[in-house]
């Protein structure tokens, strides 16, 4: 088990997230509590993933001052149920990105086992619980070194380098998140 803890900079938020090995893979749970247009937030999810950082299914739950809301994905086979029902525009998917943590570019950092020098374009589903939304994005990673990552979101038109440590968990996201321990 491998237990971190990172602070955003954005939300005024605090992750404390535990990755066990299980012998499917990884079970990734996490608590998020933070801040978001002034209100408080607190959110949980759970990752679990095949031996190659593939996501099999997640769970987030959100709570906003009183306001719950409840998400899960399951994949099986290509195609990904999104709240029991097939969502075509995800299928054939890997990966998922959850906004409020740095956690989720571990997955394809990990995953994509890139060379130095080299990039690969992939498609996660992308969500933003706080905001309702969820939805296909472009992304693009480049290994720049054993401890830096180039990261692309073509959708958002957002790019950032970012630092991972000796196991290959993000360290630092400019301007995002750090990870405190």
């Amino acid at each position: 088990m491998k237990m971190l803890l990172w602070r955003g900079l954005i939300n005024k938020s605090w992750e404390h997230c535990k990755v066990d090995t299980v012998e499917s893979g990884f079970k990734i749970t996490s608590e998020v509590i933070g801040n978001h247009t002034n209100k408080t937030y607190i959110i949980n999810y759970l990752i679990s993933t095949d031996d190659q950082w593939n996501v099999q299914d997640f769970e987030i739950s959100c709570e906003i001052e009183g306001e719950r809301k409840l998400m899960y994905g399951k994949k099986t086979g290509s195609d990904w149920l999104i709240n029991g029902q097939v969502v075509v525009a995800f299928k054939g998917f890997r990966y998922i990105d959850i906004a409020v943590t740095p956690f989720t570019n571990t997955l394809p950092i990990k995953g994509l086992g890139l060379h130095l020098d080299e990039s690969q374009l992939i498609e996660v589903i992308y969500i933003d619980i706080l905001n309702d939304e969820i939805k296909p994005a472009k992304q693009k990673y480049t290994k720049l070194s054993k401890e830096c990552y180039d990261y692309e979101n073509f959708e958002r038109d957002f790019a950032s380098s970012i630092l991972i440590d000796r196991n290959g968990m993000v360290k630092t996201y400019p301007g995002l998140f750090e990870l405190v321990a």
